[in-house]
């Protein structure tokens, strides 16, 4: 029962914010955690809740609309469905993630659900009681590493220290910027972000220490970032980029606390909180000479490192279901998923841009997109990529033949098999293993009980598993 442990995994790893029920294949409640803020005694409606039936529990959930149901029903995962549920005192509006729980042999075991609180209104007012929610709760993720470092980044916003983020570009470190302010006490105070590559170097002095009228020709009396951003955070992006003049000056400000405006003559106290970001390991940087080690000490007493996408490949396509459901909902369309092939494409891509390649490529590719399913004629960028990267002709068609057994009229027409004999053969033995690879595949997506599976192929069941096993098809 090797899925039990990674139903223990995502129990341990859920973080305090989010709920967690856990329901088994007869929709019994096995495992139950309400949201923060959810407005029930805990222990005591858990009590009422574990080892009932799903539909039982809340008056609102159906067959129809429970997304732990539709999962149990279809083994797919569903993301940031909205769900309105009413408590005692409350009525409740969550986002609701619900994943399928899978054995080896793929046939569904229960499924996991993940809540987060959106609203909560008392019952008979129009009073909202605000749970003060954090943009944290936008980064999805089911990666161990991911899950830890926003677990950490819930405590660091508790104090003031100096933090730096780094990782690769697209890596969503402005997001945890913004999470750090949300959670924190100066969540009701400015946020100042500032790209520090963006501006020229001969333009930074006074953008962050601002200008006095008269100090120099055409000058106005104008704030500097830290005196917009104070009593909250001032967040600096690729601060890397900063020379290292500038950040000698900033240094000197940071250690005092205290701002003079370029041409004024009187020192302005300030509050802030500082966030940078650096796309390279500051470390590394500093060891280079390309960030002052006095500088770095100063902004870097929390370091926070976000992993490449490449190195968390179970959110790829999570990633990509999320932001399917973004699009769909802004763009007004119906688009359902990727194709298979599509979906082998985006799992064997390194992504060096990180999450936001995949949104923009997701994005490109509704544009192009007039059927259900994202298809690789619309991720021709992507395609010209791998190209572009090292990967020849032959690499981009292994990729697309390699989950071809999904489409028979691409491999298996007729004129397709006569156009192959024709110009470079055929390996017989690949295409029956592809063409018996389809069918499996076709029976499994119609029934997970391999014993059914099995009568339908005319087949024992030892049989079956013998031949999933050889073809690797779970």
């Amino acid at each position: 029962m090797d899925y039990l442990k990674e139903v223990n995994r995502i129990i341990s790893s859920s973080d305090s914010v989010a709920g967690l029920m856990v329901v088994n294949k007869e929709g019994i409640v096995e495992y139950y955690k309400p949201c923060r803020n959810f407005g029930i005694d805990e222990l005591e409606f858990g009590k009422n809740v574990r080892g009932k039936y799903l539909l039982d529990v809340y008056k609102e959930i159906t067959a129809d609309n429970s997304t732990v149901m539709k999962t149990l029903k279809t083994g797919q995962v569903t993301i940031g469905q909205q769900q309105t549920l009413t408590t005692d005192h409350f009525q409740l509006t969550i986002s609701s993630t619900t994943y399928p729980i899978l054995d080896q042999d793929g046939s569904i075991q229960g499924a996991i659900d993940v809540a987060r609180l959106l609203d909560r209104k008392k019952i008979g007012t129009d009073e909202n009681v605000n749970p003060h929610l954090s943009i944290l709760d936008d980064i999805v993720t089911q990666n161990e590493e991911m899950s830890r470092l926003k677990r950490i980044v819930r405590e660091v916003a508790k104090n003031d220290s100096p933090t730096i983020i780094y990782g690769e570009t697209g890596t969503g470190k402005e997001l945890v910027a913004e999470a750090l302010h949300t959670l924190s006490s100066r969540k009701n105070r400015p946020f100042i972000s500032q790209n520090c590559a963006a501006i020229p170097s001969n333009l930074l002095e006074s953008l962050f220490f601002g200008t006095e009228k008269g100090g120099f020709t055409g000058a106005e009396s104008k704030k500097g970032l830290f005196e917009l951003a104070d009593g909250g955070t001032l967040f600096l992006d690729e601060v890397n980029s900063m020379d290292v003049s500038m950040q000698a000056k900033l240094l000197k400000v940071l250690e005092e606390q205290k701002v003079r405006r370029v041409g004024g003559k009187e020192d302005i106290k300030f509050d802030v909180r500082i966030v940078s970001a650096s796309n390279e390991n500051p470390e590394m940087l500093t060891n280079k000479g390309k960030i002052r080690s006095d500088f770095y000490y100063r902004i870097g007493v929390v370091k926070l490192m976000l992993p490449p996408l490449r190195e968390r490949p179970e959110d790829i396509l999570l990633l990509t279901d999320h932001f399917i459901k973004v699009f769909n909902q802004k763009m007004n369309k119906h688009i359902k998923g990727l194709t298979q092939m599509t979906l082998h494409l985006f799992t064997k891509w390194r992504w060096p841009g990180n999450v936001r390649e995949l949104k923009n490529t997701i994005e490109s590719a509704f544009n192009m997109e007039d059927s259900d399913f994202i298809t690789l004629d619309s991720v021709q960028d992507l395609l010209q990529k791998i190209e572009e990267d090292g990967a020849t002709a032959r690499n981009v068609q292994e990729i697309v033949q390699a989950d071809s057994v999904e489409s028979k009229d691409l491999i298996f027409s007729p004129e397709a098999i006569k156009e192959m004999l024709s110009t470079n053969g055929v390996n017989l033995k690949q295409m029956m293993e592809n063409y018996e690879s389809f069918i499996l595949t076709e029976a499994l997506k119609q029934d997970r009980k391999l014993a059914k599976v099995a009568a339908r192929l005319s087949i024992s069941p030892q049989k079956l598993q013998y031949r999933m096993e050889k073809l690797n098809l779970k």
